[in-house]
């Protein structure tokens, strides 16, 4: 019987060494952004979610990139449900960018 995430460890992308460091260390790097998102600026409920559940509630959300005058706007449907865990998340974010380190 296998363990639960070790079917990731089974086979590395490439035969070349470079390349699959590399690999690594992108993945060790969005493991440690996703856990520091759940646990910093997304609320208590969420910290047990699975990246499947945040990918289908967070992130894959139809919506349109918009940019002009230097700008980026992000828009959603109005009534979508994760709206409010959006704003939510996006002022705990800037919250974060104004408080001192440590």
């Amino acid at each position: 019987m296998e363990k639960k995430g070790t079917k990731l460890l089974r086979k590395l992308p490439s035969s070349d060494f470079g390349e699959n460091a590399a690999w690594w260390w992108i993945m060790v790097l969005a493991l440690n952004l996703n856990t520091a998102m759940k646990h910093l600026v997304l609320k208590k409920s969420w910290t047990t979610k699975r990246m499947k559940a945040l990918r289908f509630s967070l992130i894959n959300l139809p919506g349109r990139i918009l940019t002009g005058a230097r700008q980026l706007a992000i828009r959603i449907a109005k009534g979508h449900l994760s709206l409010p865990i959006l704003l939510a998340a996006r002022q705990r974010i800037m919250g974060l960018a104004h408080a001192s380190p440590g």
